[in-house]
């Protein structure tokens, strides 16, 4: 099995097009990072409008024009919290998934296009260790992706914020409530909720594992994923409920459904769900995945 697995790690860091699909998401997370600061900059544009047309908030200002700013800014706006925040929202955004899928799926699949699992299928004792393997290493990329993507989208914010506010923002002034901190010590907070999305994540792509599996198509998985995360299972929702006549509502059980009600301040009933939808499915998709796989053709 470590053999197994070691050479899929090898596999998975040798495959170009792993390789891109890493680089682009790692893209998207210095796209996001540097966004975020120039949101801000928006945001303190609408509310200066706003102040300026307020005559008592200008009357404010005539005594303290950066405290009252700030202070409205920290009591009316979430994105002020530390970007360990900022990181849960793009967790549950679903952008992140749908690169680490397509990765995975790609991944997966590539074994039985390159003939490294014709070689290898004889030589293994039980099948499934290979499938195991392979979910592994999967596991360790969604981990790496999740991982990176944090830390690489923090330090383009705090680039971006040096930039903006020495080079090219336009401010006269930038509000110090902008340079947002890691946040660490909230992350005892978020780590419960970083392994919740990690456990959804890895359940949702064990479901288009198998999808690649039965059909022999990334790009079926692939689409599947997509459709998924842009929210088609709604229509199939609502055809339960015409066809049954019924007002049980299938979608809130869906891993995608889980994933976007997940964050800092969920109640405790939706983390609930969540966590027990993500094992239910991650050891039904899995199993699945292993009795298909044991008893393929490898060709």
């Amino acid at each position: 099995m470590l053999n197994l697995i070691r050479m899929n790690l090898f596999r998975l860091v040798h495959t170009k097009s792993i390789i891109i699909v890493f680089c682009l998401l790692m893209g998207l997370s210095v796209l996001s990072g540097s966004m975020s600061v120039y949101d801000k900059k928006e945001m303190q544009e609408v509310l200066n409008g706003q102040n300026n047309d307020n005559p008592q908030v200008q009357e404010e200002e005539a005594d303290n024009p950066i405290g009252i700013y700030i202070d409205a800014l920290s009591n009316n706006d979430e994105d002020m919290k530390d970007y360990i925040y900022m990181y849960c929202d793009e967790l549950c955004g679903g952008a992140l998934l749908i690169f680490i899928f397509i990765g995975a799926v790609l991944f997966f699949r590539d074994d039985a296009k390159n003939g490294f699992l014709k070689n290898i299928a004889g030589q293994t004792k039980h099948r499934y260790n290979i499938f195991f393997s392979k979910l592994v290493v999967i596991a360790i990329y969604t981990f790496v992706c999740m991982a990176c993507y944090m830390a690489i989208g923090f330090v383009a914010y705090k680039i971006s914020w040096i930039i903006g506010v020495n080079i090219n923002l336009g401010m006269d002034y930038i509000p110090d409530a902008f340079n947002v901190s890691f946040g660490v010590k909230h992350i005892p907070e978020v780590l419960g909720i970083f392994a919740l999305e990690y456990l959804l994540y890895m359940a949702f792509t064990s479901g288009l594992l198998l999808i690649t599996e039965i059909t022999k198509s990334t790009a079926a998985a692939i689409t599947m994923g997509m459709c998924g995360m842009m929210g088609f299972g709604v229509l199939f929702a609502v055809l339960v409920r015409k066809v049954f006549n019924t007002d049980f509502d299938i979608s809130k059980y869906y891993i995608s459904t889980s994933i976007s009600n997940v964050y800092p301040g969920a109640d405790r009933d939706i983390v609930i769900l969540a966590l027990i939808a993500g094992i239910i499915f991650f050891i039904i998709y899995n199993v699945l995945n292993i009795v298909w796989f044991s008893r393929k053709d490898i060709v």
